[in-house]
């Protein structure tokens, strides 16, 4: 890629950012401000209400709170009804954000043990998973390419072209694809979670993106689940960017395609104007060919009548006038110039008649004669 493309992209890329900046900002800074100046009003309220408690007091617990809530923990009611947030099933989804490059956030080590093997773990992880996630995809990409020649079988008796049966089928395989991978998932987050419809949407989008803010994470709710819930999370997202890497995979494979015979009608376009270049060249070459002979044949028809006069009026032969096979043209009026001005250096002006005819500054002991245009 040419450094000029490359900076093309990288601007298009930085204005996109711009617009999505100043997008984001005048959609989510007045609700900023509006929770800002709520809990402010809050405070205010409660140290009004409870005198026995000063502001500092309030903001080392409101510190506090925040702290716990960076760490994971829900500092909302009492101990007894918490559960782990370190829990098999939980360390287990936990792991697998690693390794899946998400990271939602909700929970993180915080200790030195496991921040270093929280290290260790994403450099060997990320890479196996990578190798996972390729095999999958293309045994995902190998069902919908059977898929989608069945359902191209089907639209064979039609009159389709072929374009458009691909066209369609894959659209229907990705419609299929997103139905079973994102809007049931959708649902079904709706209904365990207690989300609402674009809640749930948001969350499987960003999650199967791998972007993961961790603001929705599924399990992370303070409702009992099932000790598999996670896991089949898990899985779920490990199918779901399979799935997106296939259809990726499907998308760039269709654009090499497409690139490919876009080169070779290219190439056909170059052959036919380089035979269309050697038509015209040859056509030129023998179209000039053909007026080098006519102009010889020309020429030597005149001087076959100027033989014929001499002949007849009884001079004796001159030097025959003979033109090069390769001229292509003659200058009459320079000959005719020429002649005249030797003619006049000697002494040659007056005219001579002889039976009848009248020859133009002509030497009879010479043999030259006039030759008159269109002589028959």
């Amino acid at each position: 890629m040419k450094w000029k493309t490359v900076t093309a992209i990288f601007l298009l890329v930085v204005l996109y950012l711009v617009i999505g900046a100043a997008v984001f900002r005048s959609l989510e800074q007045p609700h900023e401000s509006a929770q800002r100046l709520a809990i402010l009003s809050q405070k205010l309220d409660f140290l009004s209400q409870h005198s026995c408690v000063n502001q500092s007091q309030l903001e080392e617990l409101v510190q506090q709170v925040v702290s716990a809530v960076r760490s994971g923990v829900n500092p909302a009611g009492t101990y007894t009804n918490h559960s782990s947030l370190w829990d098999l099933s939980s360390a287990f989804f936990f792991a697998g954000t690693v390794i899946t490059t998400i990271g939602f956030g909700n929970i993180s080590p915080h200790t030195e043990g496991g921040r270093i093997f929280c290290i260790i773990y994403a450099l060997l992880g990320i890479p196996l998973f990578g190798f996972l996630l390729a095999g999958v995809g293309d045994q995902l990409g190998t069902i919908f390419g059977k898929g989608i020649a069945r359902v191209e079988k089907m639209f064979v008796h039609w009159a389709i072209s072929q374009t458009k049966i691909r066209v369609i089928s894959t659209l229907l395989f990705v419609l299929f694809g997103c139905l079973l991978l994102v809007l049931l998932p959708a649902a079904i987050f709706k209904h365990i979670e207690g989300w609402s419809a674009l809640e749930s949407l948001y969350f499987v989008v960003i999650t199967l993106t791998t972007i993961g803010f961790g603001d929705f994470v599924a399990g992370g709710s303070d409702i009992e689940y099932l000790d598999y819930y996670k896991p089949l999370v898990w899985f779920w997202i490990l199918v779901g960017l399979a799935y997106f890497a296939a259809i990726l995979s499907m998308i760039g494979d269709w654009l090499r395609a497409i690139s490919r015979r876009t080169k070779e009608e290219v190439g056909e376009i170059r052959a036919h104007a380089a035979e269309w270049t050697a038509n015209v060249s040859a056509e030129f070459k023998e179209t000039r060919r053909r007026v080098s002979v006519e102009i010889y044949d020309k020429f030597q028809r005149a001087a076959s009548i100027k033989r014929k006069l001499s002949s007849e009026l009884g001079f004796s032969s001159a030097p025959e006038l003979t033109l090069p096979r390769r001229a292509t043209s003659i200058n009459f009026n320079d000959e005719r110039e020429r002649n005249d001005k030797e003619a006049g250096l000697k002494g040659l002006t007056a005219p001579l008649t002889r039976n009848g005819s009248l020859v133009n500054g002509l030497d009879p002991e010479r043999g030259d004669v006039a030759i008159i245009e269109h002589f028959k």
